[in-house]
């Protein structure tokens, strides 16, 4: 786990570096456990109790203006423990299904801290499929047949460098 001291002395670094806030505008990224996405639109916004979001140990499903669920990494990611989906009660996120995420994960190299001279490993330290690999000390970069998608990288920059996007195409491998 990342001292919570030494992410705030990166976040206060970054700071001075005159970094802009991330937008807290949400990326509309689906929980895993689903292969059809249509499902979302016909089950989800006649969900009455939205079980999938109370069951996330880590608080991170949310949901947009039609009630349907989606991932917001800024507080933390997924550990894929598949409690959204054993509490569907439309089975639009089913347990037997893949447990990858739909996301592409970059980082800005004009953002990054690493990338510009500063030591940081904020999103290696954090990554458990060991995803993020340095090319020397100050080049991180992420391996996209490691990444699961999971996030854990994207709240904890202290310099909001990492991004994602929506990839309809993803496969578990």
């Amino acid at each position: 786990m990342i001292d919570d001291k030494k992410r705030e002395a990166f976040a206060s670094l970054s700071s001075l570096f005159g970094v802009k806030k991330r937008e807290e505008k949400p990326k509309l990224i689906r929980p895993p456990y689903n292969e059809d996405k249509l499902l979302f639109e016909k089950f989800c916004p006649t969900c009455l109790d939205t079980p999938c979001v109370h069951a996330c140990e880590e608080d991170i499903i949310g949901l947009d203006n039609t009630k349907i669920p989606y991932l917001l990494f800024t507080k933390s990611g997924c550990t894929f423990c598949k409690e959204c989906a054993s509490v569907c009660p439309h089975d639009v996120l089913d347990e037997k299904s893949t447990s990858k995420i739909h996301a592409d994960f970059h980082i800005d190299l004009g953002e990054c801290m690493a990338w510009n001279s500063t030591i940081c490993n904020s999103c290696a330290d954090v990554c458990d499929e060991k995803a993020v690999k340095f090319l020397g000390m100050f080049r991180p970069q992420i391996e996209m047949d490691k990444c699961t998608g999971c996030g854990f990288c994207y709240g904890v920059c202290p310099s909001n460098a990492i991004l994602f996007k929506y990839n309809h195409s993803k496969k578990e491998v």
